[in-house]
Parts: C-alpha cells; structure tokens; sequence
C-alpha cells in the first residue's frame, strides 16, 4: 500500500497512469502532497491528462496499490470523478512561506476524508486549524522533489 511509502519512493510514480477498482484508467498522477511539519506524503493528485475536461481530483494514499507497474485505486470512477478538486490557482497563500504552493484547506481536507471514508495517516496538529499538506514540487526528468 502507498501510504506506507516515502516521499522517495513515490517521485517516480508521478505521471503514472492510475486505475479504478475495477481496472478502468482514471487518470494519471500530477501531484504528491506531503504533510507540512513531518513531510509524510499522504495524498495525490489525480489528472484525466486531458486540459479542460474535468477538474484535478484529490486521492488518499491509503489504500493504494502498486502492482505490476500499475497503481490501483480500491474505489471505481464514480467515487475519484465526484471527489473533491484542485486547480493551479486552488488554495494558494495558505503557507505564508510561498504563496505560489498548492495547498489543501482544512476545509478541503475534511471534504476529502469524509468523500472517501477514510481516516488521516497522521494526526493534525492541535489548535487553530490550519493548512497542512502542500504539494511537492516534483521534476520529472530529473526524479527529485523538493518542497515548497
């Protein structure tokens, strides 16, 4: 499973092709994104790979496979197609230090938990709710992320 994977370890799997519980391509890693304090990787960011046509998906680590070559989702297209999304310009500003990362709003984060029926992988942080999971800036070519 994914989420017992580091950040090391899932670099590579960016622009991977991703399937649905029922084998069906539902599109293709665009994104990780990590826990701001412990830099845990804990969701993905799922892209149909075609510009226009639909909005970037969010997608909990947990339960993810790599088998084969291959990521398999335990949930079908429906469940990925109706989860929440992010664009370019989602939640910018949430992480004083960069305003230009993605980040996920708390807001976003609860919607995507209670979405999918899942629990996080690591507790947050207690008092104010803020901002905790940022995207890593992945190059592709050069197999590296960094965060922002």
């Amino acid at each position: 499973m994914l989420e017992t994977y580091s950040q090391a370890e899932l670099v590579p799997l960016v622009g991977h092709e991703v399937l649905d519980a029922n084998g069906k391509s539902v599109g293709y890693v665009d994104l990780l994104f990590a826990d701001d304090a412990t830099g845990q990787p804990e969701w993905i960011g799922l892209w149909n790979g075609v510009w226009g046509t639909r909005p970037r998906v969010l997608v909990p680590l947990r339960g993810i496979e790599l088998v084969e070559d291959e990521l398999r989702l335990p949930w079908t297209e429906d469940v990925v197609k109706s989860a929440p999304a992010y664009d370019d310009e989602d939640d910018r500003g949430l992480f004083g230090d960069d305003s230009d990362v993605i980040g996920i709003s708390p807001e976003k984060e609860r919607e995507a938990y209670a979405h999918y029926g899942v629990e996080p992988l690591t507790a947050a942080p207690e008092g104010v709710p803020r901002a905790r999971f940022r995207a890593l800036v992945v190059d592709v070519r050069a197999s590296g992320a960094t965060r922002r």
